[in-house]
């Protein structure tokens, strides 16, 4: 006989969760049936390497800044949920010449694909439209697993991306993340570690930055007003497109240090030389 504490049981069991997870996505029907889906789960040290890379990222986005902080805080708080990766190579074609893809024959695509294989940031095409929409299928899956489960998740393109820059599930030319846990409500989509890291107006103006067209008013008149504050209308905050060469200076810094990283990691630099 055990007595087990009920949230650190719960947080616990997210492993056997992820797992149920990956066999769903290996189950789920595909259009083509030749998806080829390759899967891996990463638990504890084996996600710092992609915690760190995203806080690098985050110095310059948003987008990777949100998740890059919910992970470390989990972490800190020895709650690091399990995440399965899910990826594939979603650059060969059943050869069914549907034209989805923008060229009119497979041969076409094949033709460009030859030459142009690899182009992209976070994921690597051109990619046949039908293996796109199967390894969707198949992150539906797991998500839908991790909900019967009742448990917390959110599929990831920025977990995904950050495995590639790494190496891992080599040969794939897309990969997404799905982290299984913590236990608790809505940890994915409330982010509540955000707040201890950035103000009201910081996340305020991160997200308005990170989705302006979500904040704004109508834009008909030609000068867009974003809706920044409660009373936006006072006090009007309006769109300005202009050149930024201090964040493009910045943004470039970033992805030096990203690629040192990685360089890092993969054993490339010297450990004395990845540190400075």
């Amino acid at each position: 006989m055990a007595v087990y504490e009920g949230y650190e049981a719960a947080n616990e069991h997210m492993l056997e969760v992820a797992k149920a997870c990956a066999a769903a996505a290996a189950k789920a029907p595909t259009l083509t049936g030749r998806l080829n889906l390759r899967m891996e789960i990463l638990t504890g040290e084996d996600l710092e390497p992609m915690i760190q890379v995203l806080e690098t990222l985050g110095k310059t986005s948003a987008f990777q800044l949100h998740d890059a902080t919910a992970f470390r805080a989990y972490k800190n708080e020895g709650l690091l949920p399990p995440v399965l990766l899910l990826g594939a190579d979603l650059t060969q074609p059943p050869l069914w010449n549907c034209g989805g893809c923008g060229f009119p024959t497979c041969g076409e695509y094949l033709k460009y694909l030859s030459k142009n294989k690899g182009v992209g940031v976070g994921a690597y095409g051109p990619t046949c439209l039908w293996k796109v929409i199967d390894l969707g299928i198949a992150a539906d899956h797991a998500c839908a697993c991790a909900a019967q489960h009742r448990a917390e998740a959110r599929i990831m393109f920025s977990m995904g991306a950050v495995s590639m820059f790494l190496g891992r599930l080599e040969g794939c030319s897309f990969v997404l993340g799905l982290p299984v846990g913590p236990v608790g409500q809505n940890r994915w989509f409330d982010r509540m570690p955000w707040t201890k890291v950035l103000n009201y107006e910081q996340r305020m103006m991160t997200q308005v930055a990170g989705a302006p067209n979500l904040f704004f008013a109508f834009s008909g008149g030609g000068r867009p007003i974003l809706k920044t504050k409660p009373r936006w209308w006072e006090d009007p905050t309006f769109m300005k497109i202009e050149q930024d060469e201090a964040f493009m200076e910045a943004m470039a810094q970033g992805q030096a240090e990203v690629y040192e990283k990685i360089m890092g990691y993969a054993g490339v630099l010297e450990e004395e030389d990845s540190a400075e």
